[in-house]
């Protein structure tokens, strides 16, 4: 083996090393809960509620509560000058469902949907 490729090797394996090194590191911040992200695999279900949070705008998170027995979605948004949650908006997801499925999707040639 000549020099050359003794120092090559080496080189290598020292950028290997600090690879692994910089992955270790970055892995401890992640746990260590310095992200300020929100993630929609967090969803809270109990009994008739469903609840998550969500970016809605631009630094900004709205709660989104989904009320299982009356299928309401309820949006609520953070007022921070007066410290309270305000409702956003309210939706019957009922509703949203019977005008997805009659509708076809605006194509009225089509064939109806399996499963209805």
């Amino acid at each position: 083996m000549t020099r050359i490729q003794l120092a090559c090797f080496s080189l290598v394996a020292s950028a290997f090393l600090l690879a692994g090194l910089l992955v270790v590191q970055l892995g401890d911040r992640h746990d260590a809960g310095l992200t300020s992200q929100a993630y929609g695999g967090q969803v809270i279900a109990r009994e008739n509620f469903t609840l998550l949070t969500a970016r809605a705008r631009t630094e900004e998170e709205a709660l989104f509560v989904l009320e299982n027995s009356s299928a309401m979605l309820l949006v609520y948004r953070l007022d921070t000058g007066r410290n309270e949650l305000v409702l956003a908006a309210a939706q019957d997801m009922n509703q949203i469902f019977q005008e997805g499925a009659g509708g076809n999707g605006g194509d009225q040639n089509r064939a109806p949907r399996r499963g209805r």
